[in-house]
């Protein structure tokens, strides 16, 4: 391995170092955001209601639409 090939490794090394270090700072500051929106929420009582379930969902669709087949397609 030659002597550029070294540098170059190490300021790639370094590079992707310093581009971790700001995606943990900006998942720092992501969350402190979201517990002061949430914290800010809870002082307005948002926090407090019941959840209503919604009739005829038994389990999470995960975005999926409703298409009313309880088991899946007959054939």
């Amino acid at each position: 391995m030659g002597k550029r090939t070294k540098e170059h490794r190490k300021k790639v090394a370094k590079r992707n170092e310093q581009i971790k270090q700001h995606q943990r700072k900006v998942e720092k500051y992501q969350k402190e955001f979201l517990m002061q929106l949430i914290e800010q929420e809870k002082q307005k009582g948002l926090f407090n209601a019941p959840v209503m379930p919604m009739p005829g969902i038994d389990a999470p669709t995960l975005g999926m639409p409703n298409l009313g087949i309880p088991n899946g397609p007959q054939i």
